[in-house]
């Protein structure tokens, strides 16, 4: 657990090895495709090689953007949660604009903020969701965690109950 409990870290351990698989594979096929387009010099050799480096090269940056770093999570404060978003950037949502949480997915692995809509004619004049997926977290107890932490922390005029299965 943290050492801040309104502050749950994203780790996505998981989704980076699987990214990192990739981006050697990707490598792989590359040098394959090259040493084949020197031994050959069949054109379809070196497209496969730069489509596999390209491959590769996008992993290998989404790699890098999923990286553990400072202050990436989500926060939970008295007025409002913050949620980063997975490439960059953060989403602070008041309290007060927060209609309902839920459990999204068969294994409830997302959580779900439906936001009240805003005025007509507005881009938010529909209903909107923020979504906080698990897999995200190092750990499904972390996730768990803020979830129970997000239903204690809610205040009473946007509470509708527990989290929604």
């Amino acid at each position: 657990m943290p050492s801040d409990p309104d502050f749950f870290p994203y780790h996505p351990l998981k989704l980076r090895l699987f990214l990192l698989g990739g981006v050697l594979v990707a490598a792989g096929l590359t040098g394959w495709a090259v040493w084949a387009f020197a031994s050959s010099h069949v054109p379809l050799d070196l497209l496969r090689a730069g489509f596999a480096g390209g491959l590769g090269a996008a992993m290998g940056l989404t790699l890098f953007r999923y990286r553990p770093r400072e202050g990436w999570g989500v926060r939970i404060t008295n007025l409002s949660v913050m949620v980063s978003r997975p490439r960059g950037g953060i989403i602070e949502v008041p309290w007060d604009a927060v209609k309902e949480v839920t459990r999204l997915g068969d294994k409830r692995e997302t959580l779900a903020f439906w936001l009240e809509a805003g005025p007509p004619g507005s881009p938010q004049a529909e209903p909107q969701r923020l979504l906080v997926a698990a897999h995200l977290f190092a750990k499904r107890e972390t996730f768990e965690a803020l979830a129970a932490r997000i239903d204690e922390r809610r205040p009473a005029q946007s509470r509708t109950g527990e989290i929604v299965n």
